[in-house]
């Protein structure tokens, strides 16, 4: 009896292991669809505005200029599907189609209209914007240089129609987000609320708030009320790496699969949700 026990228990295990392995398989192959090369030719142009360290690192000039020194993954992997080119100033949207705005610095007022009028005008805008960031920095609190605690596109999101808010913390913060058959980990994601019914905009809120979605003029913005997913600590994942060299979590995936939702939303009448929930 001892050995057929035996013998069942490590059949079992057997079986448990196959099926952990098939499971990884598979969730590569889902990474890879994401994160393929793109075809030869050329890429589509994403601006880009951040407090986030992705193309430059928080070491200096002198880390930057160094002959190992390499951008943020996430910034890497964008730039394999966009010529990604980051921006300074808002007036240097006129020619461009897209923008990717992640925990960017504060605004003017003259700039928030501006930002406003280049969307209606046909923009492709997406936006992460966290109420509470994480990322770690190796400045202190109070200093310039860090990425922003909180967004400060408040005004922007008000007029809108919109209110980014942080829902009360559990006793673990580590939020772990399935969307599809993508998985998101991140911390301290907030959430859109609606807050009027003005024509300022149209706007969808999809993933329980974590993203909203919004018809805007002849333009489209997609706003996600996170930007710590961004953070290699999220999704790099080092065991998951070593065995299968992907990622983790499926973050990067997910911000390709919106940078892509924008950029076949010429028609945005075609795929435009609604006003919904």
């Amino acid at each position: 009896m001892m050995n057929l026990r035996a013998r069942f228990g490590g059949k079992r295990r057997l079986l448990l292991l196959l099926l952990a392995i098939v499971v990884v398989f598979l969730s590569s192959l889902l990474a890879y669809a994401f994160t393929r090369p793109t075809p030869d030719g050329p890429k589509p142009s994403l601006g880009l505005m951040t407090t986030l360290p992705l193309q430059w690192s928080e070491g200096g000039v002198e880390a930057d200029l160094a002959e190992d020194a390499q951008p943020h993954p996430a910034f890497a992997r964008l730039n394999r599907r966009y010529d990604v080119r980051p921006l300074d100033n808002v007036r240097d949207l006129a020619k461009r189609r897209m923008l990717f705005l992640a925990q960017p610095r504060a605004f003017s007022p003259t700039e928030l209209v501006q930002l406003d009028s280049w969307v209606r005008k046909g923009g492709r805008l997406l936006i992460l914007a966290d109420p509470a960031l994480q990322w770690g920095s190796l400045y202190p609190s109070g200093d310039k240089r860090r990425p922003l605690f909180t967004s400060m596109l408040s005004p922007l999101f008000t007029h809108w129609g919109l209110e980014l808010v942080l829902p009360i913390a559990d006793a673990e913060p580590m939020a772990i987000r399935n969307i599809g058959k993508l998985s998101i980990r991140t911390q301290t994601p907030g959430e859109w609320l609606k807050i009027g019914r003005g024509d300022s905009a149209r706007c969808a809120l999809e993933e329980g708030g974590l993203l909203a979605d919004c018809k805007i003029g002849k333009g489209r913005a997609l706003l996600v009320a996170d930007a710590d997913l961004l953070d290699t600590v999220y999704w790099e994942g080092r065991g998951m790496r070593v065995l299968t060299g992907g990622d983790e979590f499926s973050n990067l995936a997910w911000v390709e699969s919106l940078l892509a939702r924008l950029q076949k939303s010429d028609s945005i009448s075609g795929d435009f949700v609604g006003n919904s929930g």
